[in-house]
């Protein structure tokens, strides 16, 4: 049934609060699929600095299906080999987990700030997307949702995609639990433009001293420099600064501009259910408002995403077709993603869980938990993606989704 707007509510098919990756990608595909989207941010403007750094294959993919990726492409560094330095040279080289990868074109990392994929996703989508938009009520009822943001704005929807973050204000208005570890790590990161003789390189280097690997370089876009930093005690900048120098030497290196310092604490969680009224209801998590981890593997901005598409064409072919199927279909269709996504996001959690502890070993063990994973988790995608369902193309070249057999 779809809803009605009124003189005070803007009528939408799906409602999406949150305007990160994750819900700019949901909002996309769904535009795509012919759903009629709203996207409501809480932040101002689309982000500027910092936050994720890299696409995997399966990443790269998603986004050719959308044809976006051929405009990123040139935006961002390829990479597909990791390297250990330590006692002053190079310890390994090591890229098999990503040449042996099957059923993809794109074997790398393509390195690329968060704050580019977010502008494409937003002028991709125009003016569904509102930013300064709080939302400070959310009312469910039995065919359709109801929203208000700080601003007044009244938005009533058939479904509600709750992508607004680790401290998603949906989830705790849905009431699920969000429990897990929480390892008494600190970290500093920092995107950077440095003056080095270290033999730049289009590669991750992790490096160890002590027999413990802290430090990470990531190559970004524009020569920026990530670096990932593990510190104890006080964490700042500085303190920062001078670990990434003493881990480089006999390498000079000089802090020209910093663009963007944070810190985070290490948190690994899961909410206990994606879909609001214990899986039968209208609100779904999506993204960090579902699951949150390490940052190391770089999974994600990435996990949000598979999130995105996996729920995009079950909530299209809900919302679009809904006369076609069994009274019971639509909700087991939707309870088929929390299934899905909530096992994918306790994988990636339990990988990102063995990295970070890693980090305070030798390289070559934080290297070799990689190398173990990569393969696996990327099948692993694969198989849920190839799970009969395949987009097409209709007479009048909207897209649709169509369900195939194996």
């Amino acid at each position: 049934m779809a809803v009605e707007a009124t003189h005070d509510h803007q009528a939408v098919g799906v409602a999406i609060v949150g305007g990160g990756p994750t819900g700019l990608f949901a909002g996309l595909l769904l535009h795509r699929l012919g759903v009629s989207v709203c996207v409501l941010d809480a932040k101002p403007r689309s982000l500027e600095l910092g936050r994720a750094d890299a696409l995997n294959a399966r990443t790269q993919q998603y986004f050719e299906v959308a044809k976006i990726l051929e405009d990123l492409l040139p935006l961002g560094l390829k990479c597909s080999t990791s390297s250990t330095f330590g006692n002053g040279e190079f310890k390994s080289r090591q890229n098999k987990w990503w040449v042996s990868l099957e059923h993809t074109l794109h074997k790398n990392f393509l390195m690329l700030g968060q704050p580019v994929i977010e502008k494409l996703l937003s002028s991709e989508l125009g003016d569904l997307v509102h930013y300064g938009e709080q939302v400070v009520s959310i009312y469910e009822h039995d065919e359709s949702v109801d929203i208000i943001t700080s601003s007044g704005r009244r938005v009533r929807s058939r479904y509600v995609v709750g992508a607004d973050g680790a401290r998603s204000a949906v989830r705790k208005h849905m009431g699920v639990t969000f429990t897990g570890t929480k390892p008494e790590m600190v970290w500093a990161v920092l995107d950077t433009f440095i003056d080095t003789d270290f033999p730049v390189c289009p590669e991750i280097i992790t490096f160890e001293i002590d027999s413990q690997s802290r430090v990470s370089w990531i190559p970004r876009e524009r020569g920026l420099s990530r670096f990932y930093v593990l510190l104890d005690g006080e964490v700042t900048q500085e303190r920062a600064q001078e670990s990434i120098k003493r881990h480089m030497t006999p390498h000079r290196v000089e802090f020209q501009r910093t663009e963007w310092y944070s810190t985070f604490e290490v948190k690994e969680r899961v909410a206990s259910c994606f879909i609001s009224k214990d899986g039968s209801g209208r609100i779904i998590l999506a993204g960090d408002a579902a699951h949150v981890h390490s940052v190391n593997g770089g999974q994600g901005l990435n996990t949000g995403i598979a999130d995105a598409f996996g729920l995009a064409w079950r909530l299209a072919a809900v919302v679009n077709v809904p006369s076609s199927l069994r009274a019971d279909a639509a909700g087991k269709l939707l309870l088929s993603y929390d299934i899905e996504r909530r096992g994918t996001a306790q994988g990636v959690v339990d990988v990102a869980a063995a990295l970070v502890r890693d980090t305070v070993h030798e390289a070559k063990q934080y290297v070799g938990t990689i190398e173990k994973n990569a393969v696996s988790d990327h099948l692993y995608d694969r198989a849920h993606i190839a799970g009969g369902y395949h987009i097409a193309k209709n007479n009048k070249n909207n897209t649709i989704i169509d369900q195939r057999p194996n």
